[in-house]
């Protein structure tokens, strides 16, 4: 689930990506007639239509007409019905995917999320064809909630009295300056679901006494930074980074009932770990996820500190720790209910 405030992530990729009010690589041919397109959740909160279309007569492998991939004007003009959206086949090969955003089978998804839909294809005289699409997710950036303590050399500050130019302490880095610091209202005036990016509260002394030293809100993608036994054992890495929402257990971590909110991003040289309310966490990761959330004018802000980002926008750099996915996560859900502390797995911002 993405963020209101925001185009969708830009089409690309092969054949005729179609972007509507939603995202899509547009289709490629492959090997036997099978054809692919991707479609990214849009980010518009929860309204919109994703779409993808591509040329299956161009894709599908020939068969002796001169046509290259196929009989031109032979395909079976059909609508087939899939499990989230409908297929659009036109005489002359040419295909459209369409799929209603609001589903909440795909408004659930998040980074990492996959829906597969396949379809096979028809045409009168020539080979059949098979167009495999992927819903894919995105997340919302993470957010401070307005009143979030970010500890700085010069001891802990309110969020929204920090500015570009400002030291914050980072765990691997130490002391470095905020390149950019964003803001953003919102309520269910400014989007469909609001539900779905209503913040995350995490209670004081939910991980061990201090940690955090206030009720931390965050938004619902927003990563706590975790370590210990488990993730070593389960992943391989001392350290991961998991989502707020994720970590919801009903009683020491929540979503908050505010009737709106204001979200702050901080964003550094590269992705830091920062300690907010005395909790470790992230700083925004932008890239192609990341920034299609934000609105234009946001997005030109980041692009005149990160230039190569307009072309490149995975060039920033990797997180700074393994992101945890939905299914990695609920491993880890025993270890983290509302009976236990977890002092001793979480990493102190030195």
């Amino acid at each position: 689930m993405g963020f209101p405030w925001g185009p969708g992530r830009p089409g690309g990729g092969n054949g005729n990506g179609n972007n509507g009010n939603g995202n899509g690589n547009g289709g490629s041919g492959g090997a036997g007639g099978n054809i692919s397109g991707t479609v990214f959740e849009d980010n518009d909160g929860g309204t919109g239509f994703l779409t993808v279309s591509g040329d299956a007569a161009t894709s599908v492998p020939g068969n002796g007409n001169g046509n290259g991939g196929g009989n031109q004007n032979d395909w079976f003009n059909v609508d087939y019905a899939g499990a989230y959206g409908t297929l659009d086949m036109d005489a002359d090969g040419t295909w459209t995917y369409t799929a209603d955003n609001s589903q909440a089978a795909i408004q659930d998804l998040n980074t990492g999320d996959t829906l597969f839909e396949v379809f096979t294809v028809t045409q009168a005289t020539g080979p059949a064809a098979m167009i495999t699409i992927a819903i894919e997710g995105l997340d919302e950036p993470p957010c401070f909630v307005v009143g979030t303590m970010i500890r700085t050399p010069r001891g802990p500050r309110p969020i929204e009295t920090l500015k570009i130019g400002d030291l914050v302490l980072t765990q691997d880095a130490g002391p470095q300056e905020i390149r950019w610091i964003g803001s953003k209202k919102v309520s269910p005036a400014s989007t469909v679901d609001y539900d779905a990016i209503r913040p995350i509260r995490i209670l004081k002394d939910c991980f061990g006494p201090g940690v955090p030293s206030h009720d931390l809100l965050v938004s619902p993608m927003h990563r706590i930074l975790l370590k210990g036994a488990q993730p070593l054992l389960l992943f391989g890495q001392e350290q991961v980074l998991c989502a707020a929402k994720l970590l919801v257990n009903g009683q020491t971590i929540v979503k908050d009932p505010a009737p709106s909110v204001e979200y702050f991003h901080i964003l550094f040289d590269r992705h830091e770990v920062i300690e907010a309310n005395s909790c470790p966490t992230e700083s925004f990761l932008p890239g192609t996820v990341g920034l299609s959330n934000f609105d234009i004018s946001a997005q030109e802000q980041v692009f005149e500190l990160f230039p190569e980002l307009r072309s490149l926008p995975d060039s920033y750099g990797p997180a700074a720790r393994r992101i945890l996915r939905r299914y990695e996560a609920d491993l880890l859900g025993r270890e983290y209910g509302p009976e236990n502390t977890f002092l001793d797995r979480l990493v102190d911002v030195a």
